[in-house]
């Protein structure tokens, strides 16, 4: 059975977007690193969806990639007021992907996540991301900040809950119940802090119990590095690269480019927040493609993110990322 993987895009401005009509009717292009996702999950034969409220440009999107109106799942006019009142659409994202994953059994993940093999097997399973080890905010496993519950002891479960997850018939209603949370909060004012939200993710972390056979992975597998930084410590672009397998980061030691093809299922760029600091990874808009073509031009051959693209693509995928800006 192939795997059925929920992913969700769209996009908002409130100088650009004046109401909920306009919003709707916007025209969104991919991104080339989403192009290159999606073409990821096509060579792994995964059964892909995007949900989105926009229109969503289909001309680089692969064929097999079924693209959905989000608006069947929670109302547009409910999330274009939840926008205008200042949530943030990461969250109205969490809300679409967990209800329809809970009810296809599907996978729940990012648009940044390149494929680099196909996810296992298991019914149910849940992914986790590096928490910093050492330092003042590392955190303190004790009773009250137990770690990830690990059902086969395989490791200590010193990490993070975190996305992708795949929801199993044991999982499925309180994956469903917490998308319903998500979709309450977002129908109220927001609060101030984003420390509001930490409820999404604290609460995949008390679902890992629910399922005693559920395999949960370490950070290696879903998230292969601890952070994607700002300008100068984006280590997915860079050549030479500190992906040598010496180097550590927060406690961790970072994982060669070879480990990272050798063990991880995926790549996660977490581009949005990280890499569009140093100039994006080749943002395509009337009002972002400034660079881009030179982005993809001037990437080092022998980083991260270009090894990816020749395992997706094959050796001229410069030429054809280069062809969706």
């Amino acid at each position: 059975m192939k795997n059925e993987v929920i992913l969700f895009w769209s996009l908002y401005d409130r100088s650009l977007h004046t109401n909920h009509n306009d919003w709707k009717n916007t025209r969104i292009v991919l991104d080339p690193l989403h192009v290159l996702a999606l073409h990821s999950h096509i060579k792994l034969k995964n059964n892909v969806t995007i949900y989105t409220y926009q229109d969503l440009d289909k001309k680089y999107i692969p064929k097999d990639i079924v693209v959905k109106d989000a608006s069947d799942i929670f109302s547009s006019e409910i999330v274009y007021n939840s926008l205008n009142k200042g949530h943030s659409i990461a969250h109205v994202s969490d809300a679409v992907r967990l209800k329809v994953a809970s009810r296809c059994k599907g996978i729940v993940l990012d648009m940044d996540a390149v494929m680099i093999r196909q996810f296992p097997k298991e019914e149910s399973w849940f992914c986790s991301m590096p928490a910093k080890l050492t330092g003042g905010m590392a955190p303190k496993w004790k009773d009250k900040h137990p770690p990830l519950k690990v059902h086969d002891n395989s490791w200590d479960g010193k990490a993070l809950a975190s996305f992708p997850v795949k929801v199993g018939e044991k999982t499925s209603k309180y994956i469903e119940a917490l998308s319903h949370k998500i979709m309450r909060t977002l129908i109220r004012p927001p609060k101030k802090s984003s420390k509001a939200w930490n409820y999404v993710l604290w609460t995949l972390k008390e679902i890992i119990h629910v399922d005693k056979n559920a395999k949960v992975y370490e950070p290696i597998y879903f998230c292969a590095l601890p952070a994607w930084l700002n300008k100068g410590n984006c280590y997915s672009i860079e050549y030479p690269t500190r992906l040598d397998g010496q180097n550590k980061l927060f406690g961790y030691k970072l994982p060669s480019i070879k480990e990272c093809f050798d063990r991880a299922y995926m790549v996660q760029h977490f581009f949005d927040s990280a890499a569009h600091k140093q100039g994006g990874y080749g943002v395509i808009s009337e009002d972002k493609n400034k660079g881009s073509r030179n982005f993809w031009h001037e990437l080092p051959e022998q980083c991260l993110l270009a090894k990816e693209a020749e395992y997706v693509l094959g050796k001229n995928w410069r030429k054809i990322i280069i062809k969706t800006i």
